[in-house]
């Protein structure tokens, strides 16, 4: 075709094209310039970390142990707030809507793919946010009664078969992790156990106790004292490997219930778009800090282990959590509030 690669104006086709490619180039170029002054400026001022549960809690005493050593580390205070409330909805929500900019980010649980689904009109999506480090995992533990017959897993669901309604399980509250624990349970073991939800682990222990319940799934820092003072027993704990702080009590999997292997998490997350940089900064902080001999050494009373992944493998570990308990959710019919 005659004319081909001549000029559009004063300069061909093909030069056209080199220019293009030049101006891609020194795009791209610009982009990774304006990504490094983005790094290395930040952060300019403190970093808020909202922990969407009350203060005194588990997760926010973590938050609080982790904050000197971020503070360091970023050369910024980082700064905890406390929003609780509504189901992680408060606080939660006030990290989704906040600027992606890395100084407003999310200190949370496993309940942060969970309570979404259990809510009708939810602050946040899921996919609000990116995942930027995981903390701490932790196992649950099968508590019972200390006047209760069974001794280990398989004679408590032959006894629960025999005597449903003799057994009955404390939760706190509908949808709650020991509530999706205790239905999870039922399913693997085929027995029908009477729920029992209470407002908060304290006034459920105490029933448990007293045996006004009989069973109650919690977290093994929270149970140990009780079982070691002979207060409750421990059946089963959830982890692949037995818990340090309850050596003595077999895993799930020991017991014939490797289905039954699940481990609660702590983590950061922060706003979707949030520079990948910035992100991977806050990862490389966040995982040194929780890594440190001084920090794992006060992760141990709590039960709590520091949660080794990549950023990358904290994000799949996190979607697939939220996964497997949207499927036992959906299966249970477990309606929004």
């Amino acid at each position: 075709m005659k004319g081909a690669g001549r000029a559009c104006g004063s300069i061909r086709v093909d030069d056209a094209g080199m220019l293009l490619r030049s101006r891609a180039a020194i795009t791209a170029i610009l982009f990774s310039v304006s990504l490094c002054a983005v790094a290395q400026s930040y952060p300019s001022r403190p970093v808020r970390v909202v922990v969407p549960y009350p203060a005194g809690g588990g997760i926010d005493r973590l938050a609080r142990l982790l904050s000197p050593s971020l503070s360091t580390a970023l050369g910024q205070p980082v700064i905890i707030e406390n929003q609780g409330g509504g189901a992680t909805m408060i606080g939660t929500g006030t990290v989704a809507r906040a600027p992606a900019d890395g100084y407003t980010l999310l200190f949370t649980s496993n309940g942060f793919a969970v309570n979404v689904l259990l809510q009708k009109s939810p602050s946040y999506k899921v996919d609000d946010f990116v995942a930027v480090a995981p903390v701490a995992a932790f196992p649950y533990v099968l508590t019972v009664t200390p006047s209760f017959p069974p001794r280990n897993i398989p004679e408590l669901i032959d006894y629960a078969r025999r005597e449903p309604a003799k057994v009955n399980a404390a939760t706190v509250g509908q949808g709650s992790a020991i509530h999706l624990l205790n239905e999870r349970f039922e399913g693997l073991a085929g027995v029908v156990i009477a729920d029992v939800h209470y407002r908060g682990t304290a006034p459920a222990l105490t029933d448990l106790m007293s045996g006004q319940v009989q069973i109650l799934f919690d977290t093994v820092g929270t149970a140990a004292r009780q079982v070691r003072g002979g207060k409750i027993r421990a059946l089963a704990v959830t982890s692949a490997e037995r818990a340090p702080l309850l050596p003595e009590v077999p895993t799930f999997r020991e017991e014939g219930l490797p289905g039954m292997t699940q481990l609660g998490w702590q983590g950061v997350f922060a706003p979707a778009g949030t520079p990948m940089v910035i992100v991977e900064r806050l990862n490389r902080e966040i995982v040194s800090a929780a890594s440190a001999s001084d920090i794992r050494a006060r992760f141990e009373p709590d039960g709590l282990a520091p949660l080794r992944l990549s950023r990358e493998a904290f994000a799949k570990f996190a979607r697939e959590d939220g996964a497997l308990w949207e499927r036992i959710i959906r299966s249970l019919n477990i309606q929004p509030e």
